[in-house]
């Protein structure tokens, strides 16, 4: 399976736009080079990795990986990127991986502080790819779907996006959602409060030192109609549901509030940061862990199981089916059941 390199919010590293072709050059990948970058990825893992017994593991693989020869033969500077990220794969993280930049990295970049221009590239980039939102529509039946491959988060147009979105499927029976990707854990709070009842400890946050606690909560206030808890909402779930979008799906399913069909997801529950360790490389550290306030722990390596387990090319048929047979069992409007009833004859043919 292809790694999926999604952290806790978008990499978006403008890096100082090239001003010449020389600047952005490939960079010769020297054997000092090489030993520079495996010492600050270790330092990275040993100091600053969530679970220190785990990072120390990954530093110490890395560490005799590089003493044997390795990586003595590599000399194209992606290839080495991966071959690190493949080596730091002993730990089972898939929120850990590190990356080579053509262009430049600024010296003073920090995770989640991006400069002006990495925010209106950052913006952009959300903008094109329409806040995550892939395909909204109401099915025969009055079935609400939404194909969702990322919660992106650009302040005040991704409220407006989500609002929008959950007005088109307002006044549906039920609601399919197909999840897939990370993103923002704000996103993830802000469309939870359509789902949920208000004011609800959705998780929290723990640092490595254990002093550091964030919580999650639904917003007080949503810009759209509140979905309720009443209705029935089902989520298309595979192996390439991760991050953000297991952390939506976790929450949902302790609660009682959705049914899952399809894989069980990767299992991504470690929130992390980007960090600059040369001016070409850029690694992705895990530096804390996701907390259910109802489980006491999360989906990290385990993902989360199905309710439904089929494969991805029959998810949606499958949900699709599951959510129309409840709401014809449970409907007391006679031409709404007939609608359903009608849509699960089409689906059944």
């Amino acid at each position: 399976m292809p790694r999926i390199t999604i952290s806790k919010h978008i990499v978006v590293i403008v890096m100082s736009m090239c001003m010449s072709t020389l600047e952005c050059a490939e960079i010769t990948l020297t054997q000092n080079l090489k030993n520079e970058v495996i010492s600050k990825v270790i330092e990275q893992m040993e100091d600053k990795y969530i679970l220190p017994d785990r990072g120390l593991i990954a530093a110490n693989e890395l560490r005799s990986r590089s003493e044997t020869g390795y990586f003595d033969g590599i000399t194209d500077s992606r290839t080495f990127a991966n071959r690190l990220t493949h080596v730091l794969d002993t730990i089972d993280d898939w929120h850990i991986w590190v990356n080579y930049y053509p262009n430049p990295i600024r010296e003073d970049y920090v995770a989640r502080q991006p400069s002006l221009d990495e925010r209106i590239e950052q913006a952009a980039l959300i903008r094109r790819r329409n806040f995550g939102f892939e395909k909204i529509e109401r099915l025969v039946g009055n079935i609400g779907y939404i194909d969702y491959k990322n919660f992106y988060f650009e302040e005040e147009e991704s409220e407006r996006a989500l609002s929008n979105a959950m007005e088109l499927i307002s006044h549906t029976s039920g609601l399919i959602i197909r999840l897939s990707g990370g993103g923002d854990p704000r996103m993830v709070e802000l469309f939870l409060s359509y789902l949920l009842e208000e004011k609800t400890h959705v998780g929290s946050i723990v640092y490595r030192d254990q002093s550091i606690v964030e919580e999650n909560w639904t917003w007080d206030e949503i810009l759209g109609p509140h979905y309720g808890t009443e209705r029935p909402i089902y989520l298309l779930i595979n192996e390439e549901t991760f991050s953000a979008a297991e952390a939506f799906t976790y929450v949902l399913t302790n609660r009682s509030r959705a049914t899952t069909v399809g894989e069980t997801t990767i299992g991504g529950a470690h929130p992390s940061d980007t960090v600059r360790i040369h001016k070409h490389f850029m690694m992705s550290v895990p530096v804390a862990r996701s907390i259910s306030p109802i489980t006491g722990t999360n989906w990290q390596n385990v993902g989360i199981r199905p309710d439904y387990e089929v494969v991805p090319d029959v998810a949606f048929d499958t949900a699709y089916k599951l959510i129309l047979e409840e709401l014809i069992s449970n409907s007391e409007d006679s031409a709404a059941r007939s609608e359903q009833e009608y849509a699960l004859r089409i689906l059944n043919e």
